[in-house]
């Protein structure tokens, strides 16, 4: 199905943009314009923000988040009793009793899952592909701070590929992987962290930009703007936060 009516009322993204005209409150509101396959595949990827909140949960922290599939409440009555919604959570929760044994590897583990998930499910190439590097390039940064820490990089890496199989045995500063994905080098030399997350996400906006295809009408356009969308509303979103933050800060002064 193309999308000649919805792609073409849509402004185009920068990742560098500081407002954002058409954001994903009024994106989604289009739920009925799009096939409801399609709706399945912008619904994995909504999947996500429910990921983030049980984590916070489990963490002991409050949250509060737009577009997730589920409620906050929901998904705290699921961590004191699971049984509704996606299988692989309910498992999850059942196995950390509720997050009773939640850590940072329990953390890699729902992430982990909640790719798998994605992955298993979608029934788009350019969907299945952006999460399976995603899911590789945060292997790649997960190794990187494992060294610098003295950490067993095999421990720190999420999920089954053959990237991770690479990474948790290669001794080579780039993991012998500097041919293959010309970006390593700049992670590499790239301690900061808010350069680094800089980084990532410019690495995942080339990427969609690279895999979406060339016809600007069909359905890969639509989820990689969602993508983008979430990447642009998170940093804008962190930046006010921090901002404010600041002028907390000169106000006690």
């Amino acid at each position: 199905m193309n999308y000649y009516f919805l792609v073409g009322y849509l402004p185009e993204l920068q990742r560098d943009d500081r407002k954002i005209r058409v954001g994903l409150t009024e994106l989604l509101g289009e739920q009925y314009n799009i096939a409801s396959d399609d709706w399945k595949e912008i619904e994995l990827i909504l999947l996500g923000r429910d990921i983030f909140i049980i984590e916070k949960l489990l963490s002991g922290k409050t949250v509060s988040i737009q577009h997730s599939l589920y409620t906050t409440d929901f998904w705290r009555d699921q961590i004191k009793s699971p049984g509704e919604g996606p299988e692989f959570v309910s498992e999850f929760l059942k196995e950390t009793e509720g997050g009773k044994s939640f850590g940072p590897g329990e953390t890699d583990r729902l992430y982990a899952a909640y790719y798998d998930y994605v992955i298993a499910q979608s029934k788009n190439d350019l969907l299945r592909l952006f999460f399976g590097f995603e899911r590789d390039l945060r292997n790649v940064v997960a190794a990187l701070r494992a060294r610098q820490k003295g950490l067993n990089v095999s421990d720190c890496l999420i999920g089954e590929s053959e990237l991770a199989e690479t990474l948790g045995r290669s001794n080579a500063e780039d993991f012998g992987l500097g041919k293959e994905y010309s970006w390593i080098e700049s992670l590499l030399t790239t301690d900061y962290p808010p350069q680094r997350q800089e980084l990532i996400e410019q690495i995942l906006w080339n990427y969609l930009d690279e895999h979406a295809g060339s016809d600007p009408f069909e359905f890969n356009t639509i989820l990689s703007y969602v993508l983008k969308l979430q990447m642009l509303e998170k940093r804008l979103a962190l930046s006010e936060e921090q901002g404010m933050a600041k002028v907390r800060r000169l106000e006690e002064d």
